[in-house]
């Protein structure tokens, strides 16, 4: 029990950072002592860096060549995700209030976790190497993919959107250089990180947190959720467990497409299944800068917030029959040879 209390804490931090910026919106707000307008682009820019510095290359090199699981997952990802969500707002959109038909959009063109995905996929005795492959290139795609994601849906919806040319330098600023300077200082002290891997980690959700209170605290001190009522963010809730429940459940339905071995399908569900929170929040951080209304950061994280403690349930709780079919699956190829 203390140990799922401890994979939970980023979730427990999130709810404080949003009670935080409510009673105490002044310090978070542009123009507080905090100066968020300024140090929420440096905590970005130090996410990143820090993602960078931790990525394990050899790893990645590892996989390099499954080809056809990597299709697969990144299929998923960017493409038939977004086109599911897409297809339930189509059907269900006159049930879905207009203000989080964005959040619900920006939560299916993000990329895969690579910390969650990973950890579960080695817990559920998949390919785990596999799974850091995908989600890391998954994560390096979604530097590109999620902006040009995000100006196709929302160009049109307001005027102070930014030019793509000032949205791409923006995100090469704030996420791209940081993350391949990280690369760069890991291939410099090497192995010497590792044992700061689990502080490096911390202070990583730290910033991730300042970045959602400062997110929270522009938006209530400008009164963004004035207009929002509980019915609202209740259907928030709602529209986030049914995207996952389907989404979970055609990825795994499809997943023999990308491998007959169920270690690799394992990694195919976590990668294809799962919507990164730590990048999620600094790149809505970046792209919405500026937005109000619908489009403010804050309410576009929403149902990014609500989807990642779902996800993480729902792993928990079929981690250990995606292991069962692991072990019986090495069973009876044991037997055939």
């Amino acid at each position: 029990m203390i140990e799922r209390l401890k994979n939970q804490a980023l979730t427990g931090g999130l709810l404080l950072a949003v009670f935080l910026a409510y009673h105490f919106p002044e310090a978070g707000a542009s123009g507080g002592w905090l100066h968020t307008e300024f140090t929420t682009d440096l905590a970005i820019g130090l996410i990143f860096l820090l993602q960078g510095l931790t990525l394990n290359s050899k790893a990645l090199r590892a996989s390099v060549f499954n080809v056809r699981l990597h299709v697969f997952c990144q299929s998923w990802i960017f493409i038939l995700s977004p086109a599911l969500m897409l297809g339930l707002v189509a059907l269900a959109g006159r049930w879905i209030p207009d203000s989080i038909q964005p959040g619900l959009f920006f939560l299916s063109v993000l990329p895969t976790t690579i910390l969650s995905s990973t950890v579960f996929t080695a817990v559920s005795e998949g390919d785990a190497a596999a799974a850091l492959f995908n989600a890391t290139l998954a994560n390096l795609i979604g530097v590109v993919a999620t902006p040009l994601w995000c100006l196709f849906l929302f160009s049109s919806t307001s005027g102070q959107f930014p030019p793509v040319g000032s949205l791409i330098a923006k995100i090469a600023l704030y996420i791209l250089l940081p993350t391949l300077l990280g690369q760069l200082l890991r291939g410099l002290f090497g192995n010497r990180i590792t044992p700061w891997k689990t502080a490096i980690k911390r202070f990583n959700n730290t910033l991730i947190l300042f970045v959602v209170y400062a997110a929270f605290s522009n938006s209530f001190a400008q009164g963004v959720w004035d207009g929002f009522g509980f019915n609202t963010i209740a259907t928030a809730f709602v529209c986030a467990a049914a995207y996952l429940a389907l989404l979970s459940a055609l990825v795994w339905s499809s997943s023999r497409i990308s491998s007959s071995r169920m270690s690799d399908r394992i990694a195919a569900f976590y990668c294809g299944s799962q919507k990164t929170l730590a990048a999620g929040v600094p790149m809505a951080a970046v792209i919405f800068d500026g937005q109000s209304g619908a489009l403010a950061a804050s309410v576009i994280i929403l149902p990014l917030m609500v989807f990642h403690v779902m996800q993480l349930f729902l792993s928990g709780v079929i981690s250990g029959q995606l292991k069962s079919l692991a072990e019986a699956n090495r069973g009876s190829s044991e037997e055939t040879v």
